[in-house]
């Protein structure tokens, strides 16, 4: 039993066709027909019942191409991961974001990088900016998507992709709800909703506090999802920035920019990744990703 005769079986059953499997796998209609029937007699049944020009595969045929095909991808997966290990190529992509971001891009980078390679395989992990940082100084992470803190370092690619449009989403039932615009002295009085893993709660809240100068108590959600629910039940406002400046209301939560004394306030978000890692994988993800945001302007 051949891997080719396995290949051509599969194609056949796949396509339905012996032409067009012929033309999938590059070889002539015959040699299709006459590696088949080798198959079968090698195993001893049929695994195609012919009619004349059709055929219809028999149900010892159909489990034998369903399972011969899911050996077939272990098989390939196989080959491209040792010859990555034997060419140093990199094999996997873990991509870290930053989990307050609302916009598709992201997901939609790692859907066209997922479809271009299907043998390698992509790890998504949402972090607060700190937690990234530490992610990928760790070496947890090869790329991150972010927004800028510190002095852009030169032992990093920094890629920058867009910069941000500050808001705060707040209750419909907030004293606050219907003001056209925020400043952050404004917004003392209430909470503030900050998206922060466990350890990361007190860089997040120095961060809000020291450098964006948010004078509010501050609580703290583990996902977007938890902390808009927590604004919806009034809790508080949660900080956010989108790509586009509009803003967007719904039937419990409002959408309201924070501004400053030149208006509303941005935030500049890059695509980040070590020099000294740099490999093809990280590249060409980094290249997609700037492309979803070059076609989204």
């Amino acid at each position: 039993m051949e891997l080719r005769q396995i290949h051509y079986l599969c194609a056949v059953v796949e396509t339905g066709s012996f032409t067009r499997a012929a033309e999938r796998c590059l070889v002539s209609q015959s040699a299709i027909s006459q590696q088949v029937k080798a198959l079968e007699g090698e195993l001893g049944f049929e695994l195609l019942r012919r009619h004349g020009r059709s055929f219809d595969v028999t149900p010892a045929g159909e489990l034998f191409a369903r399972k011969a095909s899911a050996l077939l991808s272990q098989l390939e997966d196989l080959r491209f991961e040792a010859e990555g290990v034997a060419n140093g190529w990199a094999t996997t992509l873990s991509v870290g974001y930053l989990n307050r971001y609302e916009g598709w891009e992201v997901p939609a980078a790692v859907t066209a990088f997922a479809s271009r390679h299907p043998h390698i395989p992509v790890h998504a992990t949402a972090g607060s900016h700190e937690t990234l940082y530490q992610l990928i100084m760790h070496r947890d992470v090869d790329v991150l998507f972010s927004d800028r803190r510190r002095a852009l370092s030169d032992t990093f690619v920094n890629q920058h992709l867009f910069d941000g449009w500050q808001y705060v989403e707040v209750s419909e039932a907030s004293p606050v709800a219907w003001a056209a615009e925020l400043t952050v002295a404004e917004l003392a009085n209430l909470p503030c909703i900050l998206i922060a893993a466990e350890d990361q709660e007190d860089t997040e809240r120095a961060y809000y506090r020291d450098v964006l100068g948010f004078r509010s108590d501050f609580l703290f959600a583990r996902s977007r999802e938890e902390g808009r629910m927590m604004v919806a039940g009034n809790r508080g406002f949660m900080p956010l920035e989108t790509r586009e400046q509009t803003s967007r209301t719904g039937s419990a939560i409002r959408r309201i920019p924070l501004v400053g004394q030149n208006g509303q306030l941005k935030s500049e978000y890059y695509c980040y990744w070590p020099k000294d890692r740099t490999n093809n994988l990280i590249e060409e993800f980094a290249s997609i990703l700037t492309g979803m945001f070059e076609t989204a302007k």
